[in-house]
């Protein structure tokens, strides 16, 4: 009976104590959730009056209902509290009211390169038939530029040290020429030329002008390029002959007088004498082709070229003429026409500074014995 009293009591006794640290876990917890929300109303803004007393009272009954539904211990009812308690996170760079975070040094130093002025170069535009031209550019293309600043190009103008995609890195000038086109009208002379004829109209040795030379007249149109002022090419697009070129007639004398056609003594320059049997003008030109003559004579000072119906191969000849002696010759080539002898000279003959400017002489020939 004793026992069965104790345990009674004893039941009692941890019911009351239970009781006891349920009311005080309770009223921590209210008083927790009560602080909690203060704190969370003093950042975001707290409700005043009836709204706080209802906040509590929502807490409170939230966590009896907690306590009682569960049946925790005093413990597991603080833990439960504690983990029912918002926990508090981060705030967006943005507050309930709208305002925008403040930008860091970072960020704010980005910024600034992002609004940093781009590097500007500077162009000098020149050009030969108009004003100079300066402008400004942050690294485009020429043609780009030109556009910008309404520079035009036509067909008379191109650019001469720069391409229009070409791209613009630093200062620099461009170059704009100018192209033109002209047409002119020249008037042009053709020479004549100068043909030799011989006639026993004129003492042998003799010469005549018997016709005078005259150039042609000719009218030529060029098409003229001009790169800034300067010619660099010309087309020869027409002609018209006004005039054709009119030959010179140089005729020889040929007549022999009868004294002459019996033969004779001349006298060289060294005064030797020397025998001959005729006389003839003859026209002399000079050649220096190497080798053998067409008689097998090895060409030299000593040799001519002849036709052989005039002056037979092998023939002694003397020439000579008021303005110089040339000698004694032998007849050892031919390729030559009529009275016409071709004397072989080099640089290093005696006579050749005197005989080749002129090119072509009028000789008497005396046909030696």
């Amino acid at each position: 009976m004793v026992a069965e009293t104790l345990h009674a009591w004893r039941g009692r006794i941890i019911l009351a104590v239970c009781v006891i640290l349920g009311s005080v876990l309770l009223v921590a917890g209210v008083y927790a959730s009560s602080e909690i929300a203060s704190s969370r109303n003093r950042e975001s803004g707290a409700p005043s009056g009836d709204a706080r007393a209802s906040a509590q009272t929502n807490e409170k009954e939230s966590a009896v209902f907690s306590f009682k539904l569960e049946g925790e211990t005093s413990e597991e009812a603080a833990k439960s509290a504690k983990d029912a308690t918002p926990v508090k996170t981060e705030k967006d760079p943005a507050d309930s009211d709208g305002a925008e975070k403040p930008a860091s040094e970072p960020d704010m130093e980005a910024k600034a390169e992002e609004e940093a002025e781009p590097e500007r170069f500077t162009v000098e535009i020149r050009s030969s038939d108009r004003e100079t031209v300066w402008a400004e550019t942050e690294g485009e293309t020429v043609r780009e530029l030109l556009d910008e600043i309404g520079y035009t190009l036509d067909e008379n103008h191109f650019l001469n040290n720069a391409g229009l995609d070409d791209y613009i890195w630093t200062d620099t000038v461009i170059e704009v020429s100018t192209i033109y086109y002209a047409t002119e009208t020249v008037t042009e002379y053709t020479p004549f030329g100068t043909v030799y004829l011989d006639s026993e109209d004129y003492p042998a040795g003799s010469t005549q002008v018997t016709t005078e030379g005259q150039n042609g007249v000719v009218d030529v149109t060029y098409t003229v390029e001009y790169i800034d002022g300067v010619e660099t090419y010309r087309s020869r697009d027409a002609e018209n002959v006004v005039s054709y070129p009119t030959d010179q007639v140089i005729t020889i004398g040929t007549a022999v007088s009868q004294t002459d056609a019996q033969g004779g003594v001349i006298y060289g320059a060294d005064g030797t004498a020397y025998s001959y049997s005729d006389v003839i003008t003859v026209r002399a030109t000079y050649y220096n082709l190497p080798g053998n003559t067409a008689s097998g004579l090895p060409v030299g000072d000593g040799v001519i070229a002849v036709d052989p119906s005039v002056i037979p191969l092998g023939t002694s000849v003397y020439l000579k003429n008021d303005a110089m002696d040339v000698g004694v010759r032998v007849a050892a080539d031919t390729g030559v026409y009529g009275n016409t002898v071709d004397v072989w000279m080099n640089e290093n003959s005696p006579l050749y500074s005197v005989f080749a400017p002129a090119g072509v002489w009028e000789m008497t020939c005396y046909i030696l014995d």
